[in-house]
């Protein structure tokens, strides 16, 4: 029997290798590939209105003053300078804590104690906010 190694991966991030037979990645190959196909046209062939409430025009107007840009930029580098102070691991950790990730995901893909995680991530938004 043949058998193929297919990769698939979480939502989570996470990636697995699965050894399928030669039917079944054939199939999962095409169900992809159609998926893959069915998107692209869906992205090229749909209508697109300036008035829908959907339409990405908004995202270019901006709707604050020149003082509220300063002001977003002073504090956008404050940030960046107290993220700066933090260990390679928290800033890692606080990353995937805001990209929606649990301490509980944190930690397993880490690969350290659910209480470690937490601590690391409670004293590094300490820190941020002292010097914040």
């Amino acid at each position: 029997m043949d058998h193929h190694v297919i990769r698939y991966e979480f939502a989570t991030g996470e990636v697995v290798q699965v050894k399928v037979t030669g039917e079944i990645a054939a199939f999962l190959c095409e169900s992809r590939r159609r998926e893959h196909a069915s998107n692209e046209r869906c992205r090229y062939h749909s209508a697109f209105s300036l008035d829908s409430e959907d339409s990405r025009c908004g995202q270019l107007i901006s709707y604050k003053t020149p003082d509220d840009q300063i002001i977003e930029a002073e504090e956008h580098q404050r940030l960046h300078d107290s993220i700066a102070h933090l260990s390679a691991v928290q800033q890692e950790r606080l990353l995937m804590l805001a990209d929606g990730r649990s301490i509980a995901e944190i930690a397993r893909f880490q690969r350290a104690a659910y209480n470690s995680v937490k601590a690391s991530i409670r004293t590094a938004q300490q820190k941020i906010r002292k010097i914040f």
